[in-house]
C-alpha cells in the first residue's frame, strides 16, 4: 500500500469571451485561466489488491459516488487502459468552494487522474490524458496542465502564456451558488456582448500591469447572469458599493476576485469582512 497527499488547487477566468454555439449545445470560449494557491488535498491510499474506489470527504452534501468527477476519471481510465482496477481509498479534504466557477471539482479529477497514471508507471501520455478528460469536463485538460494558459474551443485548446503579475487575490464566495447551464441559457438572450480584449489582459499579464490586465476583462458568463439572477444583481451592487476595488466574476460564478498589490492583501481582507456579510473570503496568490 502507498499512501499519497497531494494539492488540487483551484483556478481563475481572467476573462471570459463566448464566441459560438455548437450544434450539440455546448458553447465555444476564449478566456485565460490561472491556477491558483487555494487548494483541495487528495489524501489517497493506493493498495496492492484489486477492488474498487471508496471516497470520503469532511464535506457532507457533495456526491461521493458514480456522480463525482474523481470518480469519473477512475472508471475512464481503466478503460482506457485496460488494465486492472486498483483499491483506492480517497479523503477528499475540500478547501475549494463550490458551485463558485473556482474548477475545485474539475482539478480533483485532473490530480487524481495524474496520480493514477503514476501509480500504473505512466502508460498514458499528456496528449492521451488531455483526450480521456475532455469527456468527463471542460476544465480537466486545463488543469492537467496546471500552468496560466489562453483556452479556447470548449476547454481543450490551450496556449500557455506569460504570467508574471506579481499581486495579492482576494477572492470572495457569497452563501448561493450558480448554475452553470442557467448562465449559458441566459447568453442567449443578450444580442451584442461584451468582449474581454485579451490582448491587454495578455501583455499585462506578461508585463506585471494591474492596470492592463483589470482594463481588459470582461466575463460573458457574468453578464448573462445579471440579465435575471437576483442574487447576483444584488451581490454585483453590493461590490460596485465598494470604493478602491475592482472585483471580477471568476467562470459562471459564483466567487468574484480582486487584485491587490503585494504584501496588502490581509488589509483589504479585514476592509472587506467589515463591509460584506454571509460571504467567504480568502487569500491566495497565483501559482
Amino acid at each position: 500500500m502507498s499512501n499519497k497527499i497531494i494539492a488540487a488547487n483551484g483556478k481563475i477566468n481572467i476573462g471570459l469571451n463566448i464566441t459560438g454555439k455548437l450544434p450539440n449545445g455546448y458553447h465555444l470560449l476564449d478566456m485565460i485561466m490561472a491556477p491558483i494557491s487555494l487548494a483541495d488535498f487528495l489524501h489517497i491510499k493506493f493498495h496492492e489488491e484489486e477492488g474498487d474506489l471508496n471516497i470520503t470527504s469532511n464535506l457532507k452534501n457533495i456526491p461521493l459516488g458514480p456522480e463525482n468527477i474523481v470518480y469519473k476519471v477512475y472508471e475512464k481510465f481503466y478503460e482506457k487502459t485496460g488494465l486492472k482496477k486498483r483499491k483506492v481509498d480517497l479523503y477528499l479534504e475540500k478547501n475549494v468552494p463550490s458551485e463558485a466557477g473556482l474548477g475545485g471539482g474539475s482539478s480533483d479529477g485532473a490530480h487524481f487522474l495524474k496520480a493514477l497514471n503514476e501509480l500504473h508507471n505512466y502508460p498514458l501520455n499528456l496528449v492521451e490524458l488531455i483526450e480521456l478528460s475532455k469527456g468527463v469536463g471542460a476544465d480537466l485538460p486545463f488543469f492537467l496542465v496546471n500552468k496560466t494558459a489562453r483556452v479556447q474551443g470548449i476547454g481543450e485548446i490551450l496556449e500557455r502564456v506569460e504570467n508574471n503579475l506579481d499581486c495579492d487575490i482576494i477572492l470572495l464566495k457569497p452563501e448561493f451558488g450558480v448554475s452553470t447551464v442557467a448562465a449559458y441559457k441566459n447568453s442567449s438572450k443578450i444580442e451584442k456582448m461584451k468582449s474581454a480584449n485579451m490582448n491587454s489582459i495578455l501583455m499585462g499579464l506578461r508585463e506585471n500591469s494591474l492596470e492592463l490586465v483589470k482594463r481588459g476583462i470582461e466575463n460573458n458568463l457574468e453578464e448573462a447572469l445579471l440579465v435575471d439572477n437576483e442574487n447576483i444583481i444584488g451581490f454585483r451592487k453590493k461590490l460596485d458599493s465598494i470604493g478602491g476595488l475592482e472585483f471580477f466574476m471568476s467562470g459562471s460564478g459564483s466567487a468574484y476576485f480582486t487584485f491587490v498589490k503585494k504584501g496588502e492583501g490581509k488589509t483589504y481582507l479585514s476592509k472587506l469582512e467589515e463591509k460584506i456579510k454571509n460571504c467567504k473570503f480568502y487569500l491566495c496568490s497565483f501559482l
